[in-house]
């Protein structure tokens, strides 16, 4: 096979402008599309530095995620100290920061957006 990378992933969200500004402010994630789609709708990508693959906002009438179940994975440098910076930002931190027990070395953290979507924050040894 041929295949190089994810081109994007579409998460739900209810209201794109609250949906880029917390990705944009909150998760460092920048604008690489923001578009006309349809009346009342835009085609919006964003993406991390140095990262091909993009995150596009699916309106939630289309696109649904179990509450309980991440919609979306990151990986960071420092899950410790992305958790206190988005704690002190006033996001909602569901679970940890702490050991995973899935898999040694790597400390995780689960936040919810602005639209309700569960994130996965994972923070690997030798990362």
């Amino acid at each position: 096979m041929a295949l190089k990378y994810i081109n994007f992933i579409t998460i739900p969200v209810t209201d794109q402008d609250r949906a880029l500004a917390f990705y944009r402010d909150h998760l460092g994630f920048s604008v690489q599309v923001d578009a006309p789609y349809e009346p009342g709708w835009r085609w919006i990508f964003m993406t991390l530095p140095d990262s091909q693959a993009r995150l596009q906002f699916g309106k939630t009438s289309d696109f649904r995620v179990s509450p309980d179940q991440p919609a979306l994975t990151l990986v960071s440098e420092d899950v410790d100290a992305d958790a206190a910076r988005l704690k002190a930002a006033g996001v909602s931190i569901l679970n940890g920061p702490g050991d995973a027990p899935w898999a040694p070395g790597v400390r995780w953290l689960q936040i919810r957006d602005s639209e309700g979507n569960m994130i996965l924050i994972e923070s690997m040894k030798g990362h």
